[in-house]
């Protein structure tokens, strides 16, 4: 979060003709907008017909009889904000103008402020707060007249334009805490537009960022041209803004700790992120292509591929799956809408019989996933199928009263982080033998093992498809092209701290994710040779993509550059190591592969 500050030339103050007031149980979100005016281009000469404008409309009003503002999804519409936000710019050919938009916090109560979970995104995506993100943040730590940005230094160069945003305005779901309950707040939208071009970002290394290519995800670098180092827009009014290297960089080489590596990018607390890159010869960091690029051993990401659980960097119980061919069950047995416990044996609830075929009752279970393959519908343990095709059943065995919920929260949240899994013990083993050394050089940073569900489909007992698959957050994201920089859950953010993560690691080291890549050119199923982490060679990220029939299925670096999915207990695909560095490590030199940057401690 940063706050807008003055201008010393030319400032368009946002002229606030309205404001949002509102009560945790109801509250109206007056009409509010902002246009700069001529009388207000007073700092320099102006020529009429040489000049520029810009405005921001913020929509209608919302009462408190059209929504409850409450703990919920920011798409709830009853009780979370939307509204549309188009901005407009005016200017003479050949004028470059720059503007920036925000919220000020007029007023807000204090529980409010202390939350972490009062939010607020901005958008491109009319369906969702997270797709098509151009900033998000939370209101924490704010208090009156602090302002939060949406737009920072937006860059027009044409003579009109109209651009179309939504801004979303929620209390989190994760709330639970009722001292957020009757808070008033007072936001109101402000903005300004200059002429003055602004000063360049540079990196502690002294590379110059590009601040304001809007990187469009769904092309790869090749085929949008990009090649550089971008600031990553979401992030834009963050204390620390991500900036990434993408395309075919050349000046982005390390040597560490007797080692090569790659900057990736920074990270939110003003780290830098590294990818392994081989070994240097004579000085050197020459690798670009082959094994070298890896380290020695070719590993499975995990030891078995069928369980959800074995998407886990670390993983808890294995619900192992289970297959029943058409050929061998019986015509008569019972599906259930849910199941009761009465502490020895389950009672299917809410009963269907079976039609007599297979081939019928297959995809008609979508809400009667739970059988005891038998036609009583008793048993002491009880099967919960999850997907369906013409000749199977594919299902998991609950036994002492556990539920499909019970058994998601342990492979998945809550439980899922007591064993290691292959890849993680090889990282681990590694960096005893090589950077134990050399710790103190690095950052507690998040290694993201996204095991957020985009759509549960057959694992929903209501109403879930038993012919899809289980997909994944990074799955999903990879799909709509919005790459994020942060963890959607602590659970899956391993830290060596439960200070800012789930504290689960003994060495600050991970794996790329998926959305890294996206960040970097990559992309899935589009080939890619011309951009820094592609290296000829299958090797291992750290985002789940989807649950299939009986398989997990984890993402990687296709040898030919995109973005790919495997079986995680494939043996023959390598590992790429990456550390983030502290924010007081200094680089020095060029960053090519014959000066590459070399790392010290302030």
């Amino acid at each position: 979060m940063k706050n807008f500050t003055e201008r010393q030339k030319l400032i368009l103050v946002g002229l606030i003709t309205g404001t949002i007031t509102a009560l945790l149980i109801g509250f109206t979100f007056a009409y509010w907008t902002w246009e700069s005016t001529s009388g207000q281009r007073t700092a320099v000469s102006f020529t009429v017909g040489n000049g520029f404008s810009c405005s921001a409309d913020g929509g209608g009003n919302i009462t408190s009889s059209d929504v409850q503002l409450m703990p919920a999804e920011c798409t709830d519409t009853a009780h979370a904000i939307k509204r549309t936000v188009k901005v407009s710019t005016t200017q003479s050919s050949g004028k470059t103008i720059y503007l920036n938009m925000g919220l000020k916090v007029n007023d807000i109560g204090t529980n409010l402020a202390n939350s972490s979970n009062f939010k607020y995104a901005l958008t491109t995506s009319v369906t969702s707060c997270d797709s098509g993100v151009v900033t998000s943040g939370t209101f924490q730590g704010t208090t009156t007249n602090s302002e939060v940005g949406l737009l920072d230094t937006k860059r027009y160069q044409t003579a009109t334009t109209n651009d179309t945003y939504y801004l979303w305005v929620w209390l989190d779901k994760a709330e639970t805490s009722t001292s957020t309950q009757n808070q008033t707040f007072n936001i109101s939208l402000t903005g300004s537009c200059t002429d003055e071009t602004p000063a360049p970002i540079t990196t502690s290394w002294g590379q110059e960022v590009d601040r304001f290519t809007e990187v469009n995800f769904s092309q790869t670098s090749v085929e949008n041209g990009t090649n550089g180092l971008y600031l990553f827009k979401p992030t834009e009014n963050d204390t620390h803004p991500v900036y990434y290297y993408r395309g075919n960089v050349t000046n982005n080489n390390v040597l560490f700790a007797g080692f090569c590596w790659k900057i990736v990018r920074t990270t939110s607390t003003g780290g830098t992120k590294l990818i392994y890159n081989g070994t240097p010869v004579d000085g050197q960091c020459t690798n670009t292509t082959g094994t070298g690029t890896q380290l020695a051993e070719k590993k499975a990401f995990n030891s078995s591929y069928t369980s959800p659980a074995n998407f886990g960097y670390m993983y808890g119980t294995r619900y192992t799956r289970t297959s029943m061919s058409s050929t061998n069950r019986s015509t008569s047995y019972k599906y259930g809408n849910g199941v009761s416990w009465n502490g020895s044996s389950y009672t299917l609830t809410n009963t269907i019989d079976t039609t007599g075929t297979w081939a019928t009752d297959y995809n008609t279970l979508n809400n009667n996933h739970y059988t005891c393959f038998n036609d009583t519908g008793t048993c002491t343990s009880v099967y919960y199928i999850y997907y369906t095709d013409t000749s199977n059943a594919y299902y998991i065995t609950l036994t002492n009263g556990k539920t499909v919920e019970n058994a998601i929260d342990e492979m998945l949240t809550s439980s899922s982080n007591t064993t290691d899994s292959t890849i993680k013990a090889y990282l681990d083993s590694w960096y005893t033998a090589n950077l134990t050394s050399y710790a103190n050089y690095l950052e507690d940073t998040v290694w993201c093992n996204d095991r957020s569900i985009s759509a549960l489909n057959g694992w929903n007992p209501n109403g879930g498809d038993t012919t899809k698959y289980l997909y994944f957050g990074a799955y999903e994201r990879a799909y709509t092209y919005s790459p994020i920089v942060t963890c959607p859950s602590v659970n899956d953010s391993f830290t060596t701290s439960s200070s800012n993560g789930n504290g689960k690691l003994t060495n600050p080291i991970g794996l790329l994710t998926a959305d890294e890549v996206m960040m970097a050119g990559g992309k899935y199923n589009t080939s890619n040779n011309s951009y820094y982490l592609y290296t000829n060679q299958n090797y291992w990220l750290g985002s789940p993509n989807y649950f299939g029939s009986d398989f997990a299925s984890e993402s990687y670096v296709f040898s030919e550059g995109h973005l790919g999915t495997a079986f995680v207990d494939n043996s023959t695909f390598g590992a790429r190591v990456a550390v983030s560095l502290k924010p007081e490590a200094t680089l020095s030199g060029a960053g090519t592969s014959e000066s590459p940057f070399t790392v010290s401690l302030s």
